[in-house]
């Protein structure tokens, strides 16, 4: 006859374990064991091989029996206290360990280490860095397990995989591929709506390769499947998030009052927005399969990335990421005859067919115009044009491309919204001419040969010429175009940024002959050249303001536009600099000074044009600090040379010197008593004049430039004009 126990006490059970046949390491480690004395396991990590029976391994964990003392119990995922004759089973553990509000509470402690602020990684002083480096919230998770002897802290490597950090990682991974949990990020139905139609107003007409008709269709079918209880794929979510942050980043303040939400906000929303999309596509356990869709968002988030500060280094891989996964597909070939004929047998759908052209074409025009662009990418680019066959995307607006067909396309002449798209090609392909034409030039110190210079430029003005009238800046065109922006507000936008870089690069071409033109009639067509072409930037920058508006967009918040400034600003300051007394000098002396002031007060929207001015003002202050030191020299060897002829004189000089001292002007005539300087200045030519550069000072930086127009060109050689004119590099990372 069986005994039932269903109805007794759980407590007064005794439930026998078979003996275990493993070590106790082998055991602990969830390793397999050969059970042999000392295991190979044992021996190759250097421990003790002890099994059950054999004395410390009888106290662990595994081997307690159900009736003994919580004491003796060990567990590192449970803290709750139990009953005193009932030892936490398996499932228990693993019960309270997937606890909701502590699984949160791992995650959000686990995001802010490795998610952390930028203001936290600038600071040093910052709770991010209290401790070493280690952030102190995190300080009990990361040694919670491990054993902490003397000075050192930290996880043992044995003990990493079954560490509460590794256990927080693995749950950071199992929440990035929760697309349900992503999901509760995205903004409401009517808040997308909203955001999208920002991003296809301001973005859109300087990207041109989403389909719009297509994401708009996409965007209400992911949402319609999230309200269901779907959740969409990572393509799709990373594509929502990118076009998100890029409407986020260009936010206007319509807009936001429109979503009830601050300034302050929608940069908190471009973050996390931001953050979401890369952690989607650096997910390498779960890495996102190639698709259009896939290659859209990476194309879309490193365009949008490509407009914001401090990402240089995260577009170059998202760039190169897209190459790949477009070769994968083999977009490349997509043109061949093969590949028509194909098509042709199977069917295909002809929107997909040209977004792949215009994503390609997108990653390749991005390739080329970047190589004839400063930073460390100048003459180099990935993508040779004879190994690819893909055509250039067909010049026509949205709404008249369907999946159906039929395939056609406009000429030139007529405006679309692709007709940026493919002058930008154009652009693209001359900047690879260049690159390979100058190829020797970037890795070799001689100077290039001047003839092709010209030749090269003959080709910059052909292409300007040859586009369509809408496109052109002269004021004819323009009047000409007005009925076209006024239909089409956005050529306006797209005209404007796209001669910027245009004259930007033409400017480069002739910057290595622009000092010399000063002196040398043979390039003084070059110095003519930069000029002009800084001049029409900066004209370009101002006429920003009106173009901007009828788009919602506030130029001053775009990289690549302040980026250009730049560029013009110090191309205009050193040749005032270097020839003081050409016709209309003081005119742009003055324009530099404002430009300058007006970038001074914008450097705190970018940390990269921050760096920039900063950097050129340890040019400027090392070439004042030289100036001052020779007309010191000069000025003590006058007064030595007037002692030993008239003795009575010496006094006379060290007097006016002390009263110039005291007025706070230097003995070379240059102001050191400004309020943005500091307060100890005394000694002409000693660089504290300089070295107390208050950062609180609005015009410091320019006041530098006006003190270096005081100077020029009588004290300043052909070596310190060379050191300034290699100071406006800045790393760019976004094209045209």
């Amino acid at each position: 006859m069986k005994r039932k126990i269903g109805t007794v006490p759980e407590d007064m059970v005794q439930r026998w374990n078979r003996p275990p046949l493993s070590c106790r390491l082998c055991r602990a480690k969830k390793l397999r064991c050969d059970r042999t004395q000392p295991c190979s396991n044992c021996v190759l990590r250097k421990a003790s091989c002890e099994y059950s029976g054999q004395g410390p391994s009888d106290s662990s964990d595994e081997l307690q029996g159900g009736n003994q003392p919580p004491a003796a119990t060990i567990s590192t995922t449970q803290s709750r206290p139990q009953p005193a004759t009932v030892a936490p089973s398996a499932y228990s553990q693993a019960t309270s360990s997937l606890d909701p509000v502590d699984v949160l509470s791992r995650i959000r402690r686990l995001e802010e280490a490795v998610f952390a602020k930028s203001q936290e990684a600038q600071d040093p002083s910052s709770g991010a860095f209290s401790t070493g480096g280690i952030n102190p919230t995190m300080s009990s998770s990361i040694t919670n397990g491990a054993q902490a002897t003397g000075s050192e802290r930290g996880i043992s490597f044995a003990e990493l995989s079954i560490s509460a950090s590794g256990r927080n990682i693995d749950s950071l991974d199992d929440w990035i591929q929760d697309m349900r949990r992503i999901s509760a990020c995205l903004p409401p139905w009517t808040q997308a709506r909203q955001l999208f139609q920002q991003f296809v107003i301001v973005i859109q007409p300087t990207f041109g390769v989403l389909h719009i008709p297509t994401i708009r269709a996409l965007i209400n079918e992911s949402y319609q499947t999230m309200l269901e209880g779907g959740e969409p794929t990572p393509a799709v979510m990373m594509l929502l998030l990118s076009i998100f942050a890029g409407a986020s980043l260009v936010a206007t303040r319509e807009l936001l009052q429109t979503l009830n939400a601050t300034q302050t906000e929608a940069n908190s929303a471009f973050r996390t927005y931001t953050r979401l999309a890369i952690a989607i596509v650096d997910n390498a356990l779960h890495p996102i399969p190639p698709s259009t869709v896939a290659l859209g968002a990476i194309s879309t988030l490193a365009h949008v990335l490509g407009h914001a500060d401090g990402y240089s280094e995260k577009v170059q891989a998202l760039r190169l990421r897209a190459i790949l996964m477009a070769r994968t597909m083999q977009i490349h070939h997509l043109d061949t005859a093969k590949s028509q004929d194909e098509r042709k047998c199977s069917g295909y759908d002809i929107v997909e067919v040209e977004v792949q052209r215009r994503i390609w074409w997108h990653i390749v025009s991005s390739d080329w115009i970047v190589s004839f662009s400063q930073g460390p990418q100048e003459g180099t680019y990935f993508i040779h044009p004879n190994h690819m066959k893909v055509n250039h995307p067909a010049n026509i607006d949205d709404e008249l491309l369907t999946p159906s067909g039929p395939e056609q396309t406009f000429p030139p002449s007529t405006p679309t919204s692709m007709s940026v798209f493919l002058l930008r090609i154009q652009h693209a392909e001359l900047c690879r001419e260049v690159v390979d034409t100058l190829s020797s030039t970037f890795i070799s110190s001689s100077p290039p040969d001047y003839d092709i210079i010209l030749t090269l430029d003959q080709k910059f003005h052909t292409f300007i010429t040859s586009v369509p009238a809408f496109f052109k800046i002269d004021p004819a065109s323009i009047q000409q175009s007005q009925s076209v922006t006024r239909d089409r507000p956005y050529i306006a936008w797209q005209r404007t940024i796209g001669h910027l870089g245009f004259h930007v690069r033409l400017c480069r071409l002739h910057r290595p002959f622009h000092r010399e033109g000063s002196t040398n009639p043979k390039y003084a067509y070059s110095r003519s050249m930069c000029i002009r072409s800084a001049q029409t930037v900066l004209d370009l920058r101002r006429s920003l303001d009106e173009v901007g508006t009828l788009v919602g967009l506030k130029p001053s918040h775009y990289w690549l536009v302040m980026h250009h400034v730049f560029f013009a600003a110090m191309v205009l300051a050193t040749d005032v600099s270097m020839n003081p007394i050409a016709p209309g000098a003081e005119a742009r002396k003055q324009e530099v000074i404002d430009v300058v002031q007006m970038l001074e007060k914008s450097r705190h929207l970018s940390t990269t044009l921050m760096e920039a001015i900063q950097k050129n003002t340890q040019t400027l202050v090392s070439i004042l600090q030289g100036s001052q030191r020779e007309q010191q020299q000069q000025q003590q060897q006058a007064r030595v040379s007037n002692a030993t002829m008239f003795p009575g004189t010496c006094d006379l000089v060290s007097n006016d010197q002390l009263r110039r001292r005291s007025s706070g002007v230097g003995d070379g005539g240059i102001m050191a008593g400004m309020g943005q300087f500091g307060e100890t200045v005394n000694t002409p030519g000693d660089g504290a004049a300089w070295s107390g550069l208050n950062e609180a000072g609005k015009e410091s930086w320019g006041q530098l430039w006006t003190d270096l127009f005081n100077v020029a060109p009588e004290e300043i050689d052909g070596l310190q004009w060379d050191l300034l004119l290699n100071d406006w590099d800045l790393p760019f990372q976004t094209a045209f």
